[in-house]
């Protein structure tokens, strides 16, 4: 039996606030919020923070968001801790969306019809992801996962999209994620080459030394794909068992390299 039915009660517990919710409170640097306190276990007010929220009909989100750990309104400094329901819903000129480690909780329809949206960088101590929050992201290639064991889903949070769109989870995490009964039915990746179910078999593209500082090695059949942590492709290439590649003018930083259902995490030095 899932665990819908108790956690819906228990999630509903952790976002009562101790005051009305509004459509937005505050417009800083671009993002809308609304600020909330969040009631005790035991009774009172605990914590305020934010939640990243939309500025009704029509929402106007466009280019690169960056949501940061933290904001100051009216002389208050407050964590940013919640995408809200439809926060990024219907946002066509939305390319991309990069969230801070305080974010625990996606919103229903959070990131829905966003048809620009190719990557999806959920931080580590994610707690919940509601139902259809990536829906109708035609372009949605990886929603890439920081936790090492599995976080609460709602109903329909992944498997909607998980036709077209890669979930990479931490190296060698896909047997704890299969095992919980919310993750049950969805495909998944991990960051260094394995595939869950009986596709694991096939992975074969290898990719060394990893830390690179300036030759890369990739061997792989067939087109390989290298993406930035903004989800910007930055190199397409044509492999035929193995070839280098000089990374040398990259960035440092992390990447991904896609070769068919593969996906590797690299960090170029």
């Amino acid at each position: 039996m899932r665990r819908t039915f108790i956690f819906s009660i228990l999630t509903l517990a952790l976002v009562l606030f101790c005051q009305d919710a509004f459509a937005y409170d505050y417009y800083v640097n671009g993002i809308y919020y609304r600020k909330v306190t969040h009631q005790d276990p035991g009774g009172g007010c605990g914590e305020t923070t934010l939640i990243v929220v939309n500025n009704d009909y029509p929402n106007t989100y466009s280019g690169d968001i960056v949501v940061p750990a933290m904001e100051t309104v009216n002389g208050g400094t407050y964590r940013v801790t919640y995408i809200g329901s439809e926060a990024f819903y219907g946002c066509t000129n939305l390319t991309s969306v990069t969230l801070p480690v305080n974010i625990v909780n996606i919103g229903f329809h959070a990131f829905a019809e966003c048809p620009l949206l190719e990557v999806i960088d959920l931080p580590e101590g994610m707690k919940q992801i509601n139902s259809n929050a990536f829906s109708s992201c035609p372009n949605l290639d990886y929603i890439f996962i920081h936790d090492t064991e599995p976080f609460f889903l709602w109903e329909d949070a992944l498997a909607d999209i998980n036709d077209h769109v890669q979930i990479v989870v931490p190296c060698n995490c896909i047997e704890a994620f299969e095992a919980d009964e919310e993750w049950e039915g969805i495909q998944l990746y991990d960051d260094c080459g394995n595939v869950g179910v009986v596709e694991a078999e096939t992975a074969t593209m290898v990719v060394y030394p990893n830390p690179v500082s300036e030759i890369l090695t990739i061997e792989a059949e067939g087109l390989v794909t290298i993406v930035d942590m903004m989800g910007r492709t930055v190199k397409t290439l044509f492999v035929d068992d193995k070839q280098t590649l000089n990374v040398k003018e990259l960035p440092s930083g992390f990447y991904f390299v896609k070769a068919g259902n593969e996906v590797k995490k690299v960090l170029v030095k």
